[in-house]
């Protein structure tokens, strides 16, 4: 593990112990997070990106979350899917996540943060990825990710992911690295973090992203949201 993919780790750790449900949604009351509310949002992302696509999945035997988090997206998918596997680069959201969710079609994965180690070729009709490529700082890194989702993917599998595809890439390193030094020097600290670069994480452009599923085998079937924070990508593994 790269010493950024250490940083990421260590920042999620800590955020799972401070507040693993509103760091994986701000949307949250951090005092008093509804997680009622938490899983049933896990139910509303995973119709947005199954029941929006103009195809389904190769089949159902077995769906993989990167970015697992507390496991709301895996309950929700594990009404779809057989078999539901969640990758986290976090151990204590691994941790909590196994307490929170107790269906035996669901386990939870440590990852290394860049690769699906330990998922197996070709073994998923499924991957999703929701508010998790957005917090990445370094590209190559979600590049990674794509290649991997195109490894472990079935031919005619799903692959469907938000990341931010909205400011250019340079005008958001230059922001990111202006809120990083005013978080870190104290000048200008945001209290929970979210200044760190491994929430603030990347914006990647289209092409590039189009590039990175091309080299992994996989064909772009839609799009939507792009421009913004939440862009999302549907596409399918061919070869």
């Amino acid at each position: 593990m790269s010493r950024a993919e250490q940083r990421m780790r260590s920042f999620w750790d800590d955020a799972a112990r401070a507040n693993a449900a509103w760091y994986v949604d701000t949307t949250l009351d951090y005092e008093n997070p509804n997680m009622q509310r938490f899983f049933a949002d896990g139910r509303t992302i995973v119709s947005d990106a199954l029941d929006r696509s103009p195809v389904a999945p190769g089949g159902n035997a077995s769906a993989l979350e990167i970015g697992s988090g507390l496991g709301r997206v895996c309950v929700a998918l594990a009404d779809r899917f057989d078999r539901v596997t969640g990758i986290d680069i976090s151990p204590e959201m691994v941790r909590r996540a196994r307490e929170l969710v107790h269906d035996p079609r669901v386990m939870f994965v440590v990852g290394d943060g860049a690769t699906l180690g330990g998922i197996g070729d070709e073994s998923m009709d499924l991957v999703l990825s929701f508010t998790v490529f957005q917090h990445i700082p370094r590209v190559e890194v979600i590049e990674e990710y794509i290649a991997e989702a195109g490894r472990v993917l079935r031919r005619d599998g799903l692959f469907v992911f938000q990341w931010n595809n909205g400011a250019s890439t340079w005008l958001w390193r230059v922001r990111r690295s202006t809120l990083t030094i005013l978080q870190r020097t104290g000048l200008r600290p945001e209290e929970r973090r979210r200044h760190a670069p491994e929430f603030l994480g990347s914006t990647v452009a289209l092409p590039r992203i189009e590039r990175a599923l091309k080299r992994a085998g996989m064909k772009i079937v839609q799009t939507r949201g792009l421009g913004s924070l939440f862009a999302w990508v549907w596409a399918v593994r061919e070869a």
